[in-house]
């Protein structure tokens, strides 16, 4: 394994050492705090550990027997993502076997990248989706154009975030909405013992984003963070992990999977006052940018309002869409 000589978001050569999991130094950069496996793996290295086995033994028992559930956490999804962009392409980044494109598929048309040869085969086998095999900056959609990407918990993954949002940014129009998910390292459960955190698990897990990060690297490839929606998870027992306790820390913005809106336009330089406006305003507004509405703006409801169920990353989409992302070990810390 070779270790990394700068950091992968900006550069600095000043990594500082935290500890090893499961053989993987763990280090956090001085100069803007990412977290990261110090280590840079070669894309046959991640292909190797994406194969059958991931999907069927070694991080889950039988994903494929998963499909009815994941639908229709898709469906959930994909009914927030259209209160915002109701018809156009639609881009799934870590696809997995699909089953987010299958939900998505009657709204949108649909397209997925995927670096398994096994999930993207089943994808396009059994569902009949439109899939690549590989990674999506491989240059394989040069010259297409999306109207919603998406990567839910894939970002963690990549041998090199900063290049694939790049690649991500070619592929969108201006005003493109972007939505990933990932785990908040500076959220409470992170912070209680980043060691034993339920989503350190390298090598699936290559980095551990903030909202600070996570704007940094947005900005950096063109897109503006607009709205962070909170899993409300913050303890996995006692009265903090509770329904109830989960509810009021959604609401406060806090939690340990965020969901990350975004849109493709004049990016800002990052700031801790546009991140704490991200975590409160209404997704009805994501698509407005310094007062105007993006190309694919439309009239959305206030998803926080009692008529409107809370948005779908909250629930369904964190709890079955951060599971593709754990290894045994974070399953066991759960």
């Amino acid at each position: 394994m070779r270790s990394r000589e700068t950091c992968a978001l900006c550069g600095s050569a000043e990594l500082q050492d935290l500890f090893s999991v499961d053989g993987y130094p763990i280090a956090r950069c001085r100069s803007c705090t990412l977290v990261q496996v110090d280590v840079d793996l070669e894309r046959r290295e991640l292909e190797q550990i994406y194969d059958e086995g991931y999907f069927t033994s070694e991080v889950f028992h039988d994903y494929i027997a998963e499909r009815e559930v994941r639908v229709a956490a898709g469906a959930e999804a994909t009914q927030t993502l259209a209160r915002m962009v109701r018809d156009g392409r639609l881009l799934d980044v870590g696809c997995a076997a699909g089953f987010f494109l299958e939900a998505a598929s009657p709204v949108y048309d649909v397209t997925g990248v995927e670096l398994s040869a096994f999930a993207s085969e089943y994808a396009r086998r059994e569902l009949g989706l439109r899939v690549i095999t590989g990674d999506v900056t491989d240059g394989a959609l040069a010259g297409e154009h999306f109207d919603v990407i998406t990567l839910w918990n894939t970002v963690e993954h990549l041998a090199d975030p900063l290049e694939a949002l790049e690649a991500v940014a070619r592929l969108s129009r201006p005003g493109s909405l972007v939505v990933l998910s990932t785990g908040d390292v500076s959220g409470p459960m992170a912070r209680r013992n980043l060691r034993e955190w339920n989503l350190m698990s390298p090598p699936y897990h290559l980095f551990f984003f903030s909202p600070r990060t996570i704007e940094l690297l947005l900005a950096k490839a063109g897109f503006q963070l607009r709205r962070v929606v909170y899993d409300g998870f913050i303890a996995t027992d006692g009265l903090l992990a509770s329904s109830a306790a989960r509810r009021i820390a959604t609401v406060a913005g806090v939690g340990n999977v965020m969901t990350v809106y975004a849109v493709r336009g004049e990016s800002a330089p990052a700031s801790a006052r546009r991140r704490l406006a991200a975590r409160y305003r209404p997704l009805r507004l994501v698509l407005r940018l310094n007062g105007r509405g993006a190309s694919r703006e439309r009239a959305v409801p206030d998803l926080h309002s009692p008529q409107h169920p809370r948005p779908a990353a909250r629930g369904a989409i964190a709890a079955l869409f951060a599971s593709r992302a754990e290894s045994r070990r974070a399953r066991g810390a759960r």
